[in-house]
């Protein structure tokens, strides 16, 4: 029993220690990559919702890309973002991750165009910074959790408002002379 106890440990830590494959997009690949490609966005848009217009959209995003890191990936690995839009906020969140967890010399942009789209570009580098990344989005996560950031900086809404009351509001329920001589239902405003 006791045999079968240590052996069951040593295939647990070994299991454990071990980061194998990663893949974003659960796709196949090799260990040498921590690939969040294609479509790097929308598939972390598709493990946390963020709304559309959330405040700080671009911090909740870099925050929840070094979160699949530093949960999945090693030093060593070579990092893929993929962003099939081009646009500017791809951009500007993917450098902030590459920076945490690359040597910024490291970094490379690189056109991915198709026909259907041309603007797409991949960013790639080796990760090298694991350990601070991980660190540093622990005091992240500690002066603010991502969740608290995603519900206080979600756009308002505002429920669509009752036309009877504001009927009430603009006309109160007075009598005009339009409704006593003519007698029309009035247009008070």
């Amino acid at each position: 029993m006791k045999l079968l106890h240590v052996a069951f440990t040593l295939i647990l830590a070994f299991t454990i220690s071990s980061v194998q494959a990663v893949a974003l997009a659960k796709k196949p690949t090799d260990d040498t990559v921590c690939d969040l490609s294609t479509m790097t966005t929308y598939r972390l848009s598709q493990r946390t919702f963020v709304e559309a217009r959330t405040r700080d959209e671009n911090v909740i995003y870099a925050r929840l890309a070094l979160r699949f890191v530093a949960k999945e990936c090693k030093n060593g690995q070579l990092l893929l973002l993929h962003s099939e839009d081009g646009i500017a906020f791809d951009e500007q969140y993917f450098r902030v991750v590459t920076a945490q967890l690359c040597s910024v010399s490291n970094v490379t942009r690189e056109s991915a165009s198709t026909q259907e789209y041309p603007h797409a570009f991949v960013m790639r580098c080796p990760i090298s910074k694991l350990k601070e990344a991980t660190a540093a989005l622990a005091e992240m996560e500690k002066a603010k959790p991502t969740e608290a950031m995603i519900d206080e900086g979600a756009p308002m809404r505002s429920a669509q408002p009752n036309r009877r009351e504001e009927e009430k509001k603009t006309c109160g329920d007075r009598m005009t002379w339009e409704t006593v001589v003519l007698g029309w239902g009035g247009s008070c405003r």
